[in-house]
């Protein structure tokens, strides 16, 4: 393609003799018939200046290729386009582009295109790169607000929808437990001398899945010699309460009767296990739901953590994957705060322990204790510490320590927003191999900007 060609296009006509020169000579013109001219996430390795023909770009969402637009405009461009950011440009296409008739393109080397731009209009990149994370960061912020608020409306209606459903179903499951003791009750004045059914809670379940399996079969065979009918089915639950047959009576209806007993027992504790775990998330959302409706309120930091420890499948002392997560809480008074960002610090601080330990899992320990006019909250985790050259920048936007792809480099960045400038707050963090601690501190009386 000529100089004189190349300039008629609006991309070029600003340049000097010199500089198109080059461009022509560093480009080709490229003939693609219909189909896909590239891929988002293909190698970005060409910068493509439409000539004639027609064209249309897609992004991905949800697994499909969402069309953007269609055009034929003579001179509009796509592919590496942001090449002039050099090491920071991304590796891979960030669109795809698909031919939709015979078309013709003019086609620079990505590398070419990225580096005459930085030479010819060094400024320009400056003020390009700027905008770029500016506009990155401000619109990472909006989603996670918006999601954030969109998180926040479907719990609210969910908690207010099956918050009532819940404290009905735990209502009726404690009176069916004071119903069953009353019937037992009953029973015993009528028939004395019946065994003690044992109390929900008090079952000794043997460890051993092999000596299980070996009392369950003696009490069969026991049961059956009685000629207690379904054995099979009465004996697990009560060896699942430590009983075996020297602790049974030996007529077969009353037998039967205590195996049942045991077993209703044992299934409305259950119910009410699961319905207490209910009520304590919903009440854990409940917390994600606030998100800032109010300003500012009074607010306990322990019960916020607890908020986002359950929401991340958690609770004090239990499991998350192969890690364990830990409470150490002390009396701490109440601080002035937006309950939904502090709750989006503690998830995204708990969130980083947790995928820090990896797979191996680990500890992360969640403490609070009071610290001069404030309240300390400390996240700790005994994984392998952040990176040196990384720890100086770690509450800088778009450092990361995760893998490509699992991670925006804008969490820490978040959290030290809303604690710093939300909260008058401080956001500090300690690392060395086996012992990593975040420590946020917020003030218990509001401070002046």
């Amino acid at each position: 393609m000529t100089p004189d060609e190349l300039r008629t296009l609006f991309l070029f006509e600003g340049l000097s003799d010199a500089q198109v020169r080059k461009l022509a000579d560093s480009g080709d013109v490229v003939h693609a018939e219909p189909g896909w001219l590239y891929r988002e996430g293909d190698a970005a390795t060409c910068f493509y200046v439409l000539l004639d023909g027609h064209v249309s770009l897609h992004h991905q969402g949800g697994g499909d290729d969402l069309e953007i637009g269609r055009t034929r405009q003579r001179g509009v461009y796509a592919g590496a386009w942001e090449a002039y950011l050099g090491d920071g440009a991304p590796a891979g296409y960030t669109s795809s582009l698909r031919v939709l008739e015979p078309s013709e393109f003019f086609v620079l080397p990505a590398a070419t295109f990225g580096r005459v731009v930085r030479e010819w209009f060094p400024m320009a990149v400056h003020l390009l790169e700027g905008t770029r994370i500016g506009l990155t960061q401000a619109q990472k912020l909006t989603s996670e607000r918006e999601r954030l608020l969109a998180l926040g409306s479907l719990t609210a209606g969910l908690t207010h929808e099956l918050g009532n459903p819940a404290a009905a179903l735990a209502r009726t499951l404690a009176q069916l437990q004071e119903e069953l003791r009353s019937l037992e009750g009953s029973v015993a004045r009528l028939a004395p001398g019946l065994p003690e059914v044992p109390a929900a809670g008090s079952a000794v379940v043997p460890g051993d899945p092999l000596r299980r399996n070996e009392a369950e079969d003696a009490l069969v065979d026991a049961l059956d010699e009685l000629g207690v009918e379904d054995p099979e089915d009465l004996a697990p639950v009560l060896v699942e309460h430590g009983l075996a047959a020297a602790d049974l009576p030996t007529d077969p209806g009353t037998v039967t009767w205590f195996a049942r007993t045991v077993a209703v027992r044992s299934l409305v504790a259950e119910a009410a296990a699961a319905s207490g775990r209910i009520s304590a998330l919903l009440a854990s959302a409940g917390n994600y739901a606030q998100l800032d409706r109010a300003p500012e309120r009074w607010v306990d930091v322990r019960e916020l953590l607890d908020a986002a420890i359950s929401m991340l499948g958690a609770g004090a002392g239990r499991a998350v994957g192969n890690s364990r997560v830990a409470t150490e809480y002390a009396d701490v008074p109440q601080v002035l705060g937006h309950t939904g960002e502090l709750v989006q610090v503690w998830t995204n601080l708990l969130d980083n322990a947790l995928d820090a330990l990896g797979e191996e899992g680990g500890t992360v320990t969640v403490r609070v204790h009071p610290d001069a006019d404030g309240v300390c909250v400390e996240v700790a985790d005994d994984g392998p510490g952040v990176p040196p050259e990384v720890l100086p920048r770690i509450f800088e936007p778009f450092v990361t320590t995760k893998d490509v792809g699992q991670g925006t480099g804008l969490g820490l960045d978040i959290a030290w927003r809303v604690v710093v400038h939300r909260h008058r707050g401080r956001l500090s963090v300690d690392s060395v191999p086996g012992n990593t601690v975040f420590r946020v501190w917020l003030p218990v009386e509001p401070q002046e900007d």
